[in-house]
């Protein structure tokens, strides 16, 4: 694999793993801001219900924290949602000039973002596993006649045409057999059939051949 594909490879990986990951890194930040800046103030319950077991309420902040007087919801415990209905109120940890941003007292978070982000990492780092590990393998295997004999030459890819089905050929020998040799070249493996020809270079070394493709 050449250089500059790999850094591509590796970068769009990266950027795949920070989409995943931004939405639970966003939410663990804002967390962290709200419980170190944020300032305590008692909303007015608005509406509640018992739904699926969750304790839900809805509230408004008062007018100095949010002009707009947004309605806002949490999911709380068993004891904080009594209290809020009993009283009306409930104490909310909001993060001054961004509402959007607070905690309500005994809010219950939910464990299914972290759980489908680490799903998600997994199944992207299993992919980039897999991509790295069988690269070679994804596409078909060519094979091509040696016109003359094989050479050594410095390490690298080569795969390129030099006259209708004549090509040259560099990579490392991966395979050597009585009269066949298989090369790694970049992505790709060809597999070269001697003809004959002498071949002094030995396993895991780069080789160039110049040969008729033939598949």
């Amino acid at each position: 694999m050449r250089p500059n594909r790999r850094v591509s490879q590796v970068l769009l990986v990266l950027l795949f793993a920070a989409m995943i990951n931004l939405p639970l890194a966003h939410s663990t930040f804002t967390r962290w801001r709200v419980e170190r800046s944020g300032e305590d103030v008692t909303a007015t319950v608005t509406d509640h219900q018992v739904r699926d077991s969750e304790n839900l309420l809805e509230f408004t902040f008062p007018k100095e924290v949010d002009p707009d007087q947004a309605k806002w919801t949490a999911q709380v415990d068993h004891l904080s949602y009594d209290k809020a209905v009993t009283d009306g109120t409930i104490v909310v940890r909001v993060l001054p000039g961004h509402p959007s941003s607070y905690r309500a007292e005994g809010q219950v978070t939910g464990n299914v973002g972290l759980i489908l982000t680490l799903f998600a990492d997994l199944a992207l780092v299993i992919c980039a596993w897999l991509l790295l590990r069988y690269r070679g393998r994804l596409r078909p295997e060519l094979r091509m006649v040696a016109l003359e004999d094989v050479q050594r030459c410095p390490p690298g890819a080569v795969l390129d045409r030099i006259d209708g089905v004549v090509y040259e050929v560099c990579g490392e020998v991966t395979a050597v057999e009585d009269d066949e040799i298989l090369l790694e070249v970049g992505e790709r493996s060809v597999r070269v059939f001697l003809d004959g020809h002498a071949n002094p270079v030995g396993h895991q070394q780069p080789a160039r051949v110049v040969g008729r493709m033939v598949g």
